[in-house]
């Protein structure tokens, strides 16, 4: 989904799913699953360039849609550690697009597009998820 949202905000510049025992799934299976739906969300709402009037916008977007998006990954059961050091790394994330929209909303626009590239350029969920056989994700 990062890629998708990089995409969106480009204006600021710059799967192999785990083995599962016969009937049933792995930890990374099921957040693979999970993140599949969310990628195409995530490519049917930023489907258009943001514009740099759009992008407060798009960051309130962007965190709604992470923020269901780690809810549903939190609540798949057995996680691995990496699993759990994945899920980490995008709650990591959600906060640090809060923190954009809070600088944004006190005015400090400056700190808004600082924190707010630095979000869609941050590649550790995607690595970490990674690292948790779960490709698809982060």
């Amino acid at each position: 989904m990062r890629r998708i949202l990089f995409l969106g905000a480009l204006v600021l510049g710059s799967v192999v799913p785990g083995a599962a025992a016969a009937g049933t799934s792995s930890w990374s299976d099921e957040a693979n699953r999970v993140c599949v739906v969310y990628t195409a969300k995530a490519k049917r709402e930023f489907a258009t360039p943001v514009t740099v009037s759009g992008l407060y916008a798009f960051a309130v977007k962007a965190k709604a849609l992470e923020n269901q998006e780690l809810a549903e990954l939190a609540s798949i059961p057995g996680a691995t550690p990496a699993g759990t050091k994945a899920i980490g790394s995008l709650r990591a994330d959600v906060a640090e697009i809060d923190a954009a929209i809070r600088a944004w909303d006190k005015g400090d626009k400056a700190s808004f597009a600082r924190i707010l590239k630095q979000y869609l350029n941050d590649s550790r969920p995607k690595a970490a998820f990674a690292a948790a056989g779960a490709g698809r994700c982060g």
